[in-house]
């Protein structure tokens, strides 16, 4: 997502799900500031601009419906409403910090340059945590198993032979997910200093809502 993609599914986030939900009277979580509260609106539309106009009207029907507070009145927590958007919608592999931080650390330019890549992602999107020892190694030997049949296929492909539907479709579908990791890890740096940048920025303004 580009900057003006962005600032454009910002836009979305406040039509669709921020003001229709003020405007129905819900008002800042219990023991923040206002002005926390407007910065937490503003990292909520920076993390959700990903999402379609009919989800994220999805999204604001289930905060109507599961409001915070003793008298049901008040806006939940960001990391509430981001768990239930995730659920809705979940971001492309390239919006989440998480799959960034992977695929731009050692475990993914491991994962790169071992072959292990698609098995990591396909993890990653299953669990969405970042992978123990246990679970890499798990991921490994999916990995070797998976290129043990596409050996085979290939092997029976040069004999003439014919090669399921089921394996043309793992072939396929591997390859793709490499494409898309290698893509992750190209842009990752990229990414990752501009995501920063904005964290940074938006840490920033909440140390000074919460002092000022």
């Amino acid at each position: 997502m580009d900057a003006r993609e962005q600032q454009t599914g910002e836009k979305r986030v406040r039509e669709h799900l921020i003001d229709p939900l003020t405007r129905l009277g819900l008002v800042k979580p219990s023991g923040m500031t206002v002005a926390q509260f407007k910065v937490m609106q503003d990292e909520l539309c920076g993390k959700l601009a990903y999402m379609t106009d009919l989800n994220l009207q999805a999204l604001a029907e289930q905060v109507r419906s599961m409001p915070s507070g003793k008298s049901k009145d008040r806006f939940p927590i960001a990391a509430k409403v981001l768990g239930w958007a995730a659920q809705i919608q979940a971001p492309a592999d390239d919006a989440s910090p998480l799959f960034r931080a992977v695929f731009g650390g050692a475990l993914g330019k491991a994962a790169m340059a071992e072959d292990f890549a698609p098995e990591l992602l396909a993890h990653l999107r299953s669990h969405r945590v970042w992978p123990r020892e246990y679970d890499v190694r798990q991921i490994r030997e999916r990995s070797i198993e998976a290129k043990r049949r596409i050996t085979r296929m290939i092997e029976a492909e040069q004999r003439g032979g014919v090669v399921s539907e089921e394996d043309q479709r793992l072939r396929a579908a591997r390859a793709q997910a490499s494409e898309k990791c290698l893509s992750a890890l190209l842009r990752s740096s990229r990414a990752g200093v501009q995501h920063d940048r904005t964290c940074g920025d938006r840490r920033a303004r909440w140390c000074r809502a919460a002092t000022g």
